[in-house]
């Protein structure tokens, strides 16, 4: 929930390039990395909540699977919604072109964020 709501969070604010950072957070990626973004209190809070080994293992049972992909549909269709709510009123070019850049970009964040995940 914390992690969706982070996600919103920084949609609605158009910081698209920190959907990269919580991803990498989400999925603990390069937690002994010293240029690590996030402060290694984030990963150990995670880890005490439910351990990467276990996040690995629930990610890979089919209900889960099915449960997050559910939960990862409704979240960015909303996301759609909210930052282009209406069709015929007109989106700003600074926002279309901010738009188009985080779609370039959301598979490369993705895959590095998941790099070190089976």
């Amino acid at each position: 929930r914390e992690h969706c709501e982070a996600i919103v969070d920084v949609m609605v604010n158009l910081q698209f390039t920190l959907v990269e950072t919580l991803w990498k957070t989400f999925w603990r990626f390069n937690m002994n990395q010293p240029s690590e973004t996030n402060p290694l209190a984030v990963h150990d809070e995670a880890e005490k909540r439910l351990p990467k080994a276990c996040l690995v293992v629930l990610s890979k049972y089919d209900p889960v699977l099915k449960w997050t992909k559910d939960c990862d549909n409704m979240l960015y269709q909303g996301l759609v919604e909210i930052l282009i709510p209406d069709v015929l009123r007109p989106i700003p070019s600074a926002l279309t072109q901010a738009i188009r850049n985080f779609a370039k970009s959301l598979e490369s964040w993705l895959t590095n964020a998941m790099m070190n995940i089976p």
